[in-house]
């Protein structure tokens, strides 16, 4: 794996925080930090693709009601409606 260099700044709260985190766990600040990014990467990808599949059930379910309607066609109606 090839590695980058770069430079992030912290306020100083959180830069002791993780620098305390590294001390416990005997580990690296960098290395704490691609762990915590790396667990934020899995949870909102996997919270992303649970919103689309209950989007996609969602759709079909009320595609039933607006047959040979467009999205935006129903906008438009709806905005008028008001």
């Amino acid at each position: 794996m090839n590695y980058i260099t770069t430079n992030i700044r912290f306020p100083e709260d959180m830069y002791m925080e993780i620098k305390m985190e590294a001390m416990k766990q005997k580990k690296s600040f960098a290395a704490i930090v691609r762990e915590k990014f790396s667990k934020e990467g899995r949870s909102k990808n996997t919270n992303t693709e649970k919103f689309m599949e209950r989007l996609e059930k969602l759709a079909r379910k009320n595609s039933k009601y607006f047959k040979g309607k467009s999205a935006s066609d129903l906008i438009i109606e709806m905005r008028y409606e008001q």
